[in-house]
């Protein structure tokens, strides 16, 4: 009995550890731990899509009616995100209003747009935060790997490109992030500029 509940103790402080405390949803460092065991299996028909997104209209919210309502908001986005995902693929909450979806066993990249367009109409209709009723959108940017990285930084960087673009773009739609351009892996691999007018 000891035992067991020594191990009761230590898989709820591991529990803790990994979740984001408002949410429930996982943090960063739960986030980080799932997707080392995930990318190791990636492949063309086995792909991985990390969708990043924030709130639309987050701040207004937390600074006109306090962060009880903002607190309330970020609770309700997570739920509306974990009901929405499928069965296997996992919600993270970054931090502030940033949010992580994570979509695994991909066979075709169009189901990465698919499901960027389910998590984006999650959030058309307002949150109801009592008596408020709040029209918070979301922005959403992902990237799939192997396609587009095969690290969780160099994934999360391009998909927060993407959300950055969508942004700029005017909010409230989904990017994927841009295709990479191959570089020369030295000085040599570049062409050799010509003179204009031929040799002097």
């Amino acid at each position: 009995q000891e035992a067991r509940r020594a191990h009761r103790e230590r898989d709820a402080l591991r529990s803790l550890a990994l979740s984001d405390p408002l949410t429930g949803l996982l943090n960063r460092r739960g986030m980080d731990e799932l997707v080392a065991r995930l990318l190791p299996d990636v492949g063309p028909q086995k792909a991985l899509a990390i969708f990043l997104m924030d709130l639309d209209g987050f701040k207004a919210v937390n600074d006109q009616h306090g962060h009880g309502a903002g607190d309330q908001l970020l609770v309700y986005a997570g739920q509306r995100l974990r009901h929405c995902v499928r069965e296997g693929d996992h919600v993270v909450r970054l931090g502030g209003d940033e949010f992580v979806v994570i979509a695994t066993g991909l066979t075709d990249e169009r189901q990465a747009e698919d499901i960027g367009q389910q998590l984006l109409h999650r959030f058309e209709r307002p949150f109801k935060l009592d008596e408020l009723h709040c029209d918070v959108g979301a922005t959403v940017g992902y990237a799939v790997a192997p396609q587009d990285g095969t690290d969780l930084e160099t994934l999360l960087a391009r998909a927060d490109a993407a959300m950055y673009a969508g942004k700029q773009a005017g909010k409230r739609c989904v990017r994927r992030a841009p295709p990479r351009i191959p570089l020369p892996s030295d000085a040599s691999a570049l062409p050799t500029p010509t003179a204009a007018n031929g040799p002097a």
